[in-house]
């Protein structure tokens, strides 16, 4: 038989584990801000992926830092990916190319990151999405109920300077219950990865131009 108050109560059970949902996936989010330059390099990770950046499930890591050297040497050092755990450290233990060397539309590397508790240590196969030579190198995936997208982004600021970006977006919902354990912890190891590009690129010594020809020779 139908009962008004039972219903009335069943009711407003549903309505309040509702709420308490609404409330959970709220302190769940994590808030991203930035530079204008890291922005623009997550929304553009984001679009990529097609997921929304203002949601609980994204999860936006970002870096960044200026590079004192000209782009095309700072692009150099970065292309050598076998390189990548001499100065992305602690975060890449190893990286190389899954197939012919250099990025390419569809070429494959495989990194392996220590990303610490609770993922632990993963060796992950990545294939390039979008690429600018020199400039930017995008790759994407979709795996385990998670859709990201890691961009670098380079810069030119003056002849002699680069401003590197470093930026990944994550979404899905184990991207949101992760984030408020990992996101800060992340963001310090891709910090530690654009510093450490920065040195290595300022170590290695600038070209010399070959003397000029004496007049008359």
């Amino acid at each position: 038989m139908w009962n008004p108050r039972r219903a009335a109560g069943l009711a407003a059970f549903v309505v309040l584990l509702l709420v308490a949902a609404v409330f959970a996936m709220t302190a769940l989010r994590v808030s991203f801000s930035g530079t204008e330059a890291e922005m623009a390099a997550a929304r553009s990770a984001a679009d990529a992926a097609g997921v929304p950046m203002e949601s609980w499930k994204t999860l936006v890591v970002v870096a960044s830092g200026s590079v004192g050297a000209p782009v095309e040497k700072v692009w150099e050092v970065f292309s050598r990916i076998e390189e990548w755990p001499r100065w992305s450290t602690p975060l890449h233990v190893g990286a190389r190319w899954a197939g012919e060397p250099g990025f390419r539309v569809a070429g494959g590397f495989e990194q392996v990151l220590a990303l610490g508790f609770p993922v632990g240590t993963i060796r992950s196969e990545e294939f390039v999405t979008r690429l600018t030579p020199g400039r930017e190198v995008m790759w994407c995936k979709s795996e385990g109920g998670i859709v990201s997208c890691h961009v670098w982004r380079f810069t030119p600021v003056t002849p002699q300077r680069t401003f590197v970006v470093d930026a990944e977006v994550f979404h899905g919902a184990p991207a949101g219950l992760l984030a408020p354990l990992v996101q800060s912890r992340w963001s310090r190891l891709f910090q530690q990865s654009v510093s450490g590009l920065a040195r290595a690129v300022e170590a290695v010594p600038a070209a010399v131009a070959p003397p000029e020809p004496a007049p008359g020779t």
